[in-house]
C-alpha cells in the first residue's frame, strides 16, 4: 500500500486488498494490506491505509516483531483501539500454531538456521537479533525478535524468559551481519559467554551466536 493514498476507496477494486486476496492469494499481499484486512475499516480522521502504515512503521515493516507487541503498545496507534490490537495479536497467535501443527522444521545444521531467519532480515543497517527456541531434537519451536536500544546488548532475562515459556531445550541467537562500532564485538562475546552459561545452568544448550548475511 503506498503511503501516498489517503483512503482505500481511492483504490482500484481488483487493488483493494480483500479482493487481491481473493483473485492473488494472500501471499501476493504486501504486510500493510494483511493488516487492512484484519482491521476491516478505519474513521474520517484515521482512514484506513494510514494506520496500517502507522503500525507496520512502528515495528520496521518485520512482521516477527510484532510477537514482542503488546495490546497496549499496540493500541497506542491512533484508529487501532484495544479491540483492533486484539484482532492482530490474535492473528499472530493462529499463525504461530499453524507452523507448530505443520511438520517439525530441523535445524540441526546452521545452514537451515541461516535459511529461516534470512527472511526475517530487513535492509536496514542496524543490529537485528533474533532468537531461535528448538527441543531436544533441534526442531523449531518458536522464533522471537529480540528488540534491543541503539548501542545496547540485548537483554539477557528476557531471552531466558522466552526460552523457558517455550520449553525450548536448544537455542541460539542470530544477528544481522553489518559493521558494529569499535569494542562492540567485545561486547558482544561476553553477553554470549553469559548467555551461554545461564542456559547451561537450566539444562538448556547454547550454540552461540549464528551471523546471517541477508543473501544466505
Amino acid at each position: 500500500m503506498e503511503q501516498g493514498l489517503i483512503d482505500i476507496k481511492e483504490l482500484s477494486v481488483a487493488d483493494r486488498p480483500r479482493e487481491k486476496l481473493i483473485q492473488l492469494g494472500a501471499a501476493s499481499l504486501s504486510n500493510g494490506e494483511l493488516i487492512a484486512i484484519l482491521l476491516r475499516s478505519g474513521s474520517k480522521t484515521q482512514p484506513l491505509m494510514m494506520i496500517c502504515n502507522a503500525l507496520v512503521d512502528m515495528i520496521g515493516n518485520n512482521m516477527s516483531s510484532l510477537n514482542t507487541l503488546t495490546v497496549e503498545q499496540i493500541a497506542r496507534i491512533k484508529g487501532i483501539g484495544e479491540v483492533g490490537a486484539v484482532t492482530v495479536l490474535a492473528a499472530v497467535e493462529l499463525g504461530k500454531r499453524s507452523l507448530r501443527q505443520a511438520a517439525p522444521l530441523s535445524l540441526k545444521e546452521d545452514i537451515a538456521v541461516e535459511r529461516l531467519i534470512a527472511n526475517y532480515l530487513t535492509p536496514e543497517q542496524e543490529r537485528q537479533y533474533h532468537l531461535v527456541l528448538m527441543n531436544a531434537r533441534s526442531e523449531l519451536l518458536a522464533t522471537s525478535a529480540v528488540m534491543t536500544e541503539d548501542l545496547k546488548l540485548p537483554d539477557l532475562k528476557a531471552i531466558i524468559r522466552l526460552s523457558l515459556e517455550a520449553g525450548a531445550s536448544e537455542i541460539i541467537l542470530c544477528r544481522k551481519d553489518i559493521k558494529l562500532p569499535s569494542g562492540f564485538c567485545d561486547q558482544e562475546k561476553a553477553f554470549i559467554i553469559q548467555l551461554d552459561a545461564a542456559a547451561s545452568m537450566l539444562k538448556m544448550k547454547m550454540r552461540g551466536l549464528l551471523v546471517i548475511t541477508k543473501e544466505s
